[in-house]
């Protein structure tokens, strides 16, 4: 393990600064091929920016806080498509240099000096990244000051008691802005929290789903690109839509009679990314009971999770037009990239590493609702969206505390505003309808406490839904009562775990 070890901190550019005000399982190639306007959509953005809006909130980090140019080390994770720890040096991209800046920026500021080790911890290799932490943690030796894991791997490192409580550490305030709410309160159990995100992990925006469409090939189906965006808008989205939109699209591209990839689709996604739909129709597995402590939601085995089991099977084995996909998701990804699907759900991160080296002219939505009755959209992220803890051997829980507060706030006000609103929303987005729909998928964010902990239970509270999908099993509530015995005693066990006295 090589660590890599950031340089003295440094004071912000004058760009960064202007850039930072603006409004609030996969690994991909990312191609730079940036659009002729691109140049100018970033100048007028920054001005924009610095000009006519209000600068974020600050911290409450001490100003003479100083620890002395300490070293402290985060145990960091490789695999995703993007690195939110640190990069080597300014390269004029602006999500890689505000990264480079605010670890500066957080030296500077608490007198420290930062070091990371990033070890293979995406699913595949997240059993060998947390085995890794946890021998380093048993030893008691203090390597690790903050460790920052795949999702998957915080919530293990949470259920076997090797993470302190956030709530009892200084610094720390989970108020501000850059700890989302819906994570907080949902992972907060009996007034305890082993890990956070946020602002702090790029791929918390990186990797929410939403659902793509190719401009172009809607058009030629008599789509109207701004009559789906006003769709939203009027909280019309639906899966009813989306079933009837795809209607028609169908053909087989490659003669063989047969339903697959390289066939034309009016939608198509991959079965890992098919959770999305329960979610986004306001289900859960988990929810907060009357005494504030997580239960396992009566939603998960309910006759609506029955009735949206049997209208995806039947969207997509009862008719061609839309495509549900067990092939890698590069594969699936390829199919849009390729015009042969005109919706696909998969995460924002597609903007950045596919579609702004294509010449896809495209458009982006939330999931849809389940109904026009259902108030809100929801999204959740995919799993590789990093959980940050500090581990109970942690040498100074003061300075580690610390560090990831500041690190927080300091990505809140000059990371996420380069990732989301110059790159995500200017950048790579075709037109405002497209910016507006961005702050409605990120706002539409929720979290599950049994999706997180999901390793801890056995995949079922994830996975039990999808391999319905995948059997074409429409009889969930069968299912749900045959798993049900065995998933109560395994969310107890997490629970009594996580909430025991030290």
């Amino acid at each position: 393990m090589k660590p890599h070890i950031c340089g003295q901190a440094a004071l912000l550019t004058a760009l960064l600064l202007s850039a930072s005000f603006t409004l609030p399982s996969c690994q991909d190639s990312d191609v730079q091929k940036d659009t002729p306007n691109t140049s100018q959509a970033e100048t007028a953005a920054s001005t924009e920016t610095a000009e006519n809006l209000p600068q974020y909130e600050n911290d409450n980090l001490p100003a003479d806080l100083d620890f002395g140019g300490t070293t402290a080390h985060i145990f960091g994770w490789s695999g995703s498509s993007s690195n939110e720890f640190y990069v080597e040096e300014e390269t004029g991209d602006i999500v890689n240099d505000a990264i480079f800046h605010r670890n500066r920026t957080a030296e500077e500021r608490l007198n420290l000096k930062l070091t990371y080790t990033l070890e293979p911890g995406a699913y595949n290799e997240r059993n060998a990244w947390v085995k890794m932490v946890t021998q380093s943690t048993m030893a008691g030796d203090g390597a690790n000051d903050i460790v920052a894991g795949y999702s998957m791997c915080g919530a293990t490192l949470a259920y076997n008691r090797l993470l302190l409580d956030l709530t009892k550490q200084e610094y720390i305030d989970f108020s501000k802005p850059w700890w989302p709410d819906s994570l907080i309160k949902e992972a907060l159990c009996d007034g305890k929290l082993f890990f956070c995100s946020g602002d702090i992990s790029t791929n918390m925006i990186n990797y929410l789903y939403a659902l793509y469409f190719n401009k172009t090939m809607a058009q030629s189906f008599d789509i109207d690109p701004t009559a789906l965006y006003d769709m939203v808008r009027r909280g019309e989205w639906t899966l009813d839509q989306l079933i009837t939109l795809s209607q028609g699209v169908y053909m087989d591209l490659n003669g063989n009679n047969q339903k697959d990839i390289e066939d034309r689709f009016g939608y198509t996604v991959q079965s890992v990314w098919s959770d999305t739909f329960f979610f986004a129709s306001g289900l859960r597995t988990t929810e907060i009971g009357a005494d504030g402590m997580p239960i396992i939601s009566p939603m998960f085995g309910s006759e609506k999770t029955q009735t949206l089991l049997e209208k995806l099977n039947s969207m997509f084995n009862d008719s061609n037009d839309m495509y549900f996909s067990n092939e890698a998701g590069e594969e699936v990804r390829r199919q849009f990239l390729e015009g042969r699907a005109m919706f696909i759900t998969t995460e924002i991160v597609f903007a950045n590493t596919h579609l702004r080296s294509s010449d896809i002219d495209y458009g982006i939505l939330p999931v849809p609702k389940y109904d026009t009755e259902q108030a809100d959209y929801y999204t959740v992220a995919s799993f590789p969206y990093t959980l940050y803890g500090i581990p109970v051997d942690a040498k100074d829980p003061k300075m580690s505390a610390a560090l990831l507060e500041c690190l927080a706030s300091e990505s809140y006000r000059t990371v996420s505003p380069a990732l989301f609103e110059t790159a995500l929303k200017v950048k790579y987005a075709s037109d405002n309808d497209v910016s507006e729909m961005y702050d409605i998928i990120r706002n539409s964010a929720v979290f599950d406490i049994g999706r997180i902990f999901n390793d801890s239970m056995q995949g079922k509270t994830y996975s039990m839904f999808r391999s319905c999908l995948i059997g074409k099993n429409s009889n969930w509530i069968s299912t749900y009562a045959k798993e049900e015995k065995a998933l109560l005693k395994m969310f107890d066990r997490v629970i009594t775990s996580i909430t025991a006295e030290e």
